[in-house]
């Protein structure tokens, strides 16, 4: 949450006198901070027990984590060179190196959405996105600087304070020059983004004076030391704890900032070209050179109904690099088929409009997808379609005890929950009818078509079945819905088995919901990400089922599930599919 103007005000004209009262702090030299420190927000380890992230004089302070180590002082350095090559007019408009015109033809225009609020001017040289997916090297840094710096080079310059770091070049994954303005305040903060505890980040003064207040330190205001950030002083301070900095002078204030890595590895580094444009979300970079790259969609959830599949489409989507459609469930491959669009284009065409297709196209890290429970059952069309409309999407399938299924099925379309226009399509075929109702009905259904006849289930019926499905309503299909063996043949025979996930809705219960959903995120080439709202999604309380109902239908599945466990190499006991 942004920090009220008004309170950046207050944090502005507080530093004036900390200027005077609070004596500089001199990191001491104890080497790099163990990035074990930068799991989590000091805020979160060690949370305030009153009072908000301003500081009250009046408020007895909370202890300081003494435990944590927020500053370390890792070299000195000669800065004159790099100081000359930024100093003159970095607080003009006109100056080449920090003019934002200038960049985008010799270098590569990034934003950056505080600071740039803040009138903050930057010289960017190296940047990576929120995951640490992708690094980008600019121009500035890469090559040679262009006219009127002709032979002037920042990797050159720069060279001294890396090696003093200990660290080759290809650790670093972001790198600038901050400018901020005579009376601008950034306010106490700790950063956020994936990227900030793989990392560490340094600081180096080339440009300030003793009316620049640099505070950090701890889980509290209270806790933040005035840093003696004297120029080329070269320190690490933790960016998970708190910090600010106030500029009550006449003049900018220059700080070259670093970030680098440890071990990680990122999946690639981009060498941008003058005047590339990059195309940027909250959490992402993308090269306009990418724009459409994305499939879209990249996934459809196909089913079963009632077995956590809007839970997963909300957990995927809860990624910063996931998209949500424009509906959730398109039944464009079953219920919303454009039989008079003859092409694959404009077929095509017309399934984009239920995403934000345009939008995607310019961020090509991020996904969207189609959950659409239904199109499991309804394999013998929606296969083909999906196979003419967009063959590369990957399948996300989720399955439940079917026994469970089936009564969570039921009490979906018998409840008088939600709008008409949900009722409507839930079916309204079982209301008044009870579960066993329901059960008999279809049993004597399925002895009609063959599909199961003698306490057997034959799959050659399968096909004359799913002729007589009705579409547009979900009330059909209690049982035949929970046969996931016979329902996933014709998936598995017509996209590669690494293309489908199966997942149990158990094994969100089993596993943890973060550890489940990782394994979809990982399926679709997102980075990991931790889900902060592990709630359930669409789900109802009801009654459970009579004991001797629920005996009958796991006799009826159980032949169906011990194929399903087979076929998957999920484990079993004693020979039995244990859900």
């Amino acid at each position: 949450m942004a920090t009220p103007p008004e309170e950046i005000e207050r944090q502005h004209a507080h530093a004036s006198t900390l200027l005077k009262t609070l004596p500089p702090f001199v990191p001491p030299s104890s080497g790099p901070i163990p990035l074990k420190y930068k799991t989590a927000p000091l805020a979160t380890l060690y949370p305030a027990p009153t009072g908000d992230d301003t500081a009250d004089e009046n408020m007895p302070p909370p202890p300081p984590p003494t435990d944590v180590p927020c500053l370390s002082t890792m070299a000195e350095m000669d800065i004159s060179k790099i100081k000359d090559l930024i100093s003159h007019g970095h607080n003009s408009d006109q100056t080449s190196l920090w003019s934002p015109d200038y960049a985008a033809k010799h270098n590569v225009s990034i934003t950056r959405p505080s600071h740039d609020a803040w009138g903050i001017k930057k010289i960017m040289l190296i940047f990576c996105d929120d995951f640490l997916q992708s690094v980008y090297t600019l121009p500035f840094y890469d090559k040679p600087l262009p006219p009127p710096y002709t032979g002037k080079s920042f990797k050159r310059v720069l060279e001294p304070i890396i090696s003093a770091l200990g660290i080759k070049p290809s650790k670093i994954v972001r790198m600038l020059f901050a400018s901020l303005p005579p009376g601008v305040t950034i306010p106490v903060h700790h950063d956020t983004g994936e990227w900030v505890n793989k990392s560490h980040r340094i600081h180096v003064p080339i440009i300030t004076n003793p009316s620049v207040l640099f505070l950090c330190g701890g889980s509290h205001p209270c806790h933040m030391k005035r840093v003696s950030a004297t120029e080329g002083l070269v320190f690490e301070m933790n960016n998970q704890s708190k910090h600010a900095v106030s500029n009550c002078s006449s003049f900018h204030r220059v700080h070259l900032i670093l970030d680098y890595v440890d071990s990680h590895v990122p999946k690639r580094v981009v060498p941008l070209s003058p005047g590339e444009t990059i195309l940027q979300t909250r959490r992402s970079i993308d090269v306009k050179s990418d724009y459409g790259k994305t499939p879209c969609p990249k996934y459809l959830i196909i089913g079963a109904q009632k077995a956590g599949t809007t839970s997963m489409y909300e957990y995927i989507c809860s990624h910063p690099w996931g998209v949500k459609g424009r509906r959730r469930e398109t039944h464009f491959f079953d219920w919303r088929w454009q039989a008079s669009l003859t092409s694959p284009a404009s077929l095509r065409s017309f399934y984009m409009k239920f995403f934000y297709y345009e939008d995607l196209k310019s961020h090509p890290s991020c996904i969207t997808g189609d959950s659409t429970p239904s199109y499991l059952l309804h394999s013998d069309v929606v296969i083909p379609r999906v196979k003419t409309v967009c063959p590369w999407t990957k399948i996300i399938v989720m399955l439940r005890n079917p026994v469970d299924r089936a009564l969570s099925h039921y009490r979906m379309v018998t409840s008088e929950d939600g709008t008409e226009a949900q009722k409507q399509v839930r079916g309204r075929n079982w209301v008044g009818k009870t579960f066993e109702d329901v059960i008999e009905e279809e049993l004597r259904e399925l002895e009609e078509v063959g599909l199961y006849k003698g306490g057997e289930w034959d799959y050659s019926k399968y096909g004359d079945y799913l002729k007589t499905r009705p579409m547009g309503t979900g009330s059909h299909s209690l049982l035949v819905r929970g046969c996931y063996w016979m329902q996933l043949q014709a998936w598995l025979e017509n996209f590669k088995r690494e293309d489908i996930l199966i997942e149990r809705m158990e094994d969100m219960k089993r596993d943890g919901i973060q550890k489940t959903v990782s394994r979809a995120y990982e399926f679709l080439g997102l980075p990991e990400f931790k889900v902060v709202d592990e709630g359930s999604k669409n789900s109802r309380s009801y009654d459970g089922m009579e004991e001797a109902t629920r005996e009958r239908l796991e006799q009826i599945f159980e032949a169906e599930d011990r194929k399903l466990f087979e076929g998957l190499g999920w484990e079993m006991v004693e020979g039995k599919a244990i859900w």
